[in-house]
């Protein structure tokens, strides 16, 4: 706080050194106009007011580790709920799988508890009795091991003591064994929670986070057995795991992975020492038919046939196919209003049964789903999905997390960045085409090719560091909150609650600034609204990344990056229109002034939010597979059910679905 006043004394020290200097005389300032020495005074205070805003947007002031270890715990109970909900179905009510700890021959294990409750409801009491407490789950696919997992979290925060670590569930399928596991791990906080660097960075060297981490078999495309040992990614981040330590323990950890793959990590010597191996037990038959008995009370006379086949053959087909939560919450869904479940009953395989399922299940969630019901159609939505579905897929396995900002390294991205370079050289080329039967001089002796060449430079240059200053930025500048959400009024609250001093100083002078530039001149001023109105708009835009900049971003969803963009854009167009206003008098003037200023605000931008543009470029060359609002229609799958969402990043509702609609790209 007292470094805050400080910087607030000395900039207002400096403005006010200004405002004398401009209106000290001709001895101290030269020869100039009243309008002149208006403008001046308002340079001063844009300067001062935009040096303050700066400093209150970068200088927070730094939590202590507390302090910041209950943020992350606010951040995981904040995304776990939503999580929870979505991977259910819309339901509450999960399964009760059963599993049991499983001995491994021949290396170092665990202790196991005493008497293991070997429940999902009780996994956590089980958890905490193991010494080291390092846990593997394991299961077959769909088992409903990331709904343990998740459950796992969710119950662990309700009952986290104060000196336990903050548990954390993050995708490893992103992580390679040469980037040091805490660097990752400070990188997942920042992005997937929303922490800023320096308290990402102290709670992780505390060991205040208990990493939980999924999919480590997606690392890669390996099938069992195959691959040379310990050459395999997954192979490489276990022994990296393995030297993850606190203090001289082993450092706690749980790791999530398909039994095949970890079976196969386990023969060739891979797998992670000093932990316990639990296994998911398959759903039993009596365990499904009451689940679907629950799910399916809205039509019992159709369900009943399925419900005796599960009765009278527990070793049947259709009872191995719905062995697992997954496919359960599956024919839940896909039969829950339409349809006649009795259709199953004619399947002759697990995989049979499985791709009936699925094909039904599109068109299912869109009929179940009450929002936006009728906006998409199934076919349109199938084609959509699985286009992003082959885009995630990688050298080494699919991947499960889809970032907005990273999409357009998935799809084409050559084409993407050759239609993002073409338009920055298009705009450029808008300004020689529309200056030139004017001969304009912009600025004495800058001729109109100079000033052409220029902007030629700067789109390319903007090219080249597309990304750079976005990466640079604080997570929280870089996304924004549905309008209308009480995130707004959060963090603008948050704002003047972290630098009061700061934000009081960039209101005083940006606020005078604003009045140098639209009071009359009679009363000192300017007499340009248009420039005032355009500096009060900037205004706003800073103070309410300053606000937002304080707020968990993990609560703005993965649309927040999109829409973002989406306002800054036209925040700057509008101040490239409202620039040249003083000059729309002046038809010379008038027509290269509206021309070139919007064209700079927009190379500007392309430069500075460089991804934004490139998602778009990509969106583009990929219609019509693939809508521009792609955001929206992800929101409206993550409703459906269709979808889920990670943080910043959303995910296919099960790994299964999202093979399945790489190998059927059409309805």
């Amino acid at each position: 706080m007292a470094r805050g006043w400080l910087l607030g004394a000395g900039l207002l020290a400096l403005a006010v050194a200004g405002v004398l200097w401009a209106l000290a005389g001709e001895d101290a300032a030269g020869p100039m106009e009243l309008s002149e020495r208006t403008d001046l005074i308002a340079m001063v205070c844009a300067v001062v007011g935009g040096v303050a805003v700066l400093a209150t947007l970068w200088r927070r002031p730094e939590e202590d580790t507390a302090t910041a270890v209950t943020r992350l715990a606010g951040a995981v109970k904040s995304v776990g709920e939503p999580q929870w909900l979505s991977s259910l179905g819309g339901d509450l009510k999960a399964i009760d799988v059963t599993f049991a700890f499983r001995p491994s021959a021949g290396a170092r294990a665990a202790a196991l508890p005493a008497s293991p409750a070997g429940r999902l409801e009780r996994v956590v009491e089980d958890y905490r009795e193991l010494r080291p407490r390092r846990m593997v789950i394991t299961g077959e696919p769909g088992a409903g091991k990331t709904v343990l997992a998740r459950k796992f979290v969710m119950k662990l925060i309700e009952v986290r003591g104060e000196g336990e670590p903050v548990p954390v569930l993050i995708a490893l399928a992103d992580w390679d064994a040469g980037e040091p596991f805490q660097d990752w791990l400070v990188r997942h906080l920042q992005h997937d929670y929303g922490l800023p660097h320096a308290s990402a960075r102290r709670v992780v060297a505390a060991r205040m986070v208990l990493p939980v981490l999924d999919g480590l078999d997606e690392m890669d495309a390996m099938s069992v057995g195959c691959g040379v040992p310990g050459h395999s990614r997954a192979a490489r981040a276990l022994d990296a795991l393995a030297r993850h330590q606190d203090g001289t323990d082993p450092a706690p950890l749980v790791l999530v992975c398909r039994s095949a793959e970890y079976d196969a990590l386990e023969a060739e010597g891979s797998h992670i020492l000093d932990a316990a191996r639990l296994e998911i037990a398959p759903v039993t038959p009596v365990q499904a038919r009451d689940f679907l008995a629950l799910r399916g009370a809205r039509r019992p006379r159709l369900w009943q046939p399925l419900l005796d086949d599960l009765r009278d053959r527990p070793a049947g087909v259709l009872a191995r196919a719905l062995a697992t939560p997954w496919r359960l919450t599956l024919a839940a869904v896909a039969f829950d209003r339409d349809g006649d479940p009795a259709e199953l009953l004619t399947a002759t395989s697990e995989g049979e049964v499985a791709d009936r399922l699925l094909a039904r299940f599109i068109g299912a969630s869109t009929a179940n789903t009450s929002v936006g019901a009728g906006r998409y159609e199934p076919e349109r939505i199938h084609r959509r999905l699985a286009t992003l579905a082959r885009a995630m897929s990688t050298s080494h396995g699919a991947d499960t997390d889809l970032v907005l900002e990273h999409l357009a390294d998935r799809l084409n991205p050559g084409r993407g960045k050759a239609l993002y370079l073409a338009l920055c050289l298009w705009w450029a080329a808008v300004v020689g085409v529309a200056l030139a039967p004017f001969n304009a001089r912009l600025d004495g002796d800058i001729s109109l090719a100079a000033w052409t060449l220029v902007l030629l430079l700067f789109a390319m240059a903007g090219a080249q560091v597309v990304g750079v200053l976005s990466r640079a930025m604080p997570r929280g500048l870089l996304s924004l909150p549905p309008f209308g959400s009480s995130m707004w009024r959060v963090g603008l609250s948050s704002a003047l609650r972290g630098s009061p001093t700061l934000f009081l100083v960039a209101v005083v002078l940006m606020g005078g600034n604003i009045w140098f530039w639209a009071a009359p001149e009679s009363l000192g001023g300017s007499g340009a609204p248009y420039e005032g109105a355009m500096l009060a708009g900037i205004f706003c835009v800073f103070g309410c990344a300053v606000a937002l900049g304080q707020c968990d971003v993990t609560a703005f969803g993965p649309s927040g990056w999109t829409r973002m963009g989406s306002t800054t854009a036209v925040a700057m167009l509008l101040a490239g229109l409202a620039l040249p206003g003083s000059a729309w008098a002046d038809p010379q003037r008038t027509l290269p002034h509206l021309v070139l200023m919007p064209v700079v605000f927009v190379l500007f931008h392309m430069a500075i939010v460089g991804p934004w543009h490139l998602y778009y470029c990509a969106l583009l060359t990929h219609r019509p597979r693939l809508p521009l609002r792609l955001a929206r229609f992800l929101d409206w799958s993550v409703s459906a059910g269709l979808m889920r969402t990670s943080g910043v990043a959303y995910q296919f509702r099960h790994r299964e679905f999202q093979e399945w609609l790489v190998r059927h790209p059409e309805p």
